[in-house]
């Protein structure tokens, strides 16, 4: 009898506790994480006259950002991030490309998420995003190829629809991990005396496109 008692009560409480990080009213704090890193190495050999220099290159870029989140109704959240993020890139070729390029930027996004849930600790979300980022972009060159020397300010919109996978090891605490997203960004950049550019894209990611991880507090609810 107690055993039959316990095998209609654990299910039923567990479902409860799933339940609960997601339900109408709760709220979500939240600190988002993200770090690639990409080296590529070879040599470029010039046709006219069969000479050769080292080619290849190095990117770093991270991004940091806080996030908030309200359940607007069971397993939905309406929430709003920032984040910055820097990257630079050098270059082992510096007579066809620049020594180094660097750049950072702010950005602002609204979200909506949809969860889906498979039991109680394991799920996934996912849902639209815009978000609005400016920033700056310095391109540096070495000896007389430093007239090229460029910085560009940076103005981006971009919408994204976005699939993440959620873990929660307890009933607060929360970790999300990126899975995939589809983009479309629209980008203006004022580059000073080289005049003004701007460019369109569209861009399918997978979970290669290095790590980013996020972590989150649920609080509130019933």
């Amino acid at each position: 009898m107690r055993k039959a008692i316990l095998l209609i009560v654990v299910p039923f409480l567990t479902a409860l506790v799933s339940h609960a990080q997601t339900e109408k009213g709760s709220q979500t704090l939240g600190l988002s994480l993200g770090f690639n890193y990409n080296k590529t190495s070879g040599v470029y050999t010039y046709p006219s006259d069969n000479s050769s220099t080292p080619a290849g290159g190095k990117t770093t870029s991270f991004n940091i950002g806080p996030s908030y989140s309200y359940f607007i109704t069971d397993k939905l959240d309406l929430g709003a991030s920032l984040s910055y993020g820097q990257s630079n890139m050098t270059y082992a070729n510096t007579q066809n490309y620049p020594e180094k390029q660097s750049s950072y930027a702010f950005f602002s996004s609204i979200y909506l998420r949809k969860y889906f849930m498979f039991g109680d600790k394991l799920g996934m979300r996912a849902g639209p995003c815009l978000s609005y980022g400016i920033g700056d972009n310095k391109s540096t060159y070495l000896g007389s190829n430093a007239v090229y020397n460029e910085n560009s300010k940076q103005t981006e919109y971009r919408a994204s629809a976005r699939l993440e996978f959620v873990y929660y090891p307890s009933k607060k605490l929360g970790f999300a991990a990126y899975v995939a997203s589809v983009d479309y960004s629209h980008n203006k950049f004022d580059n000073g005396n080289f005049g003004h550019t701007s460019s369109d894209n569209v861009d399918l990611s997978l979970i290669n496109n290095g790590l980013n991880l996020s972590v989150f507090y649920t609080f509130g609810g019933k």
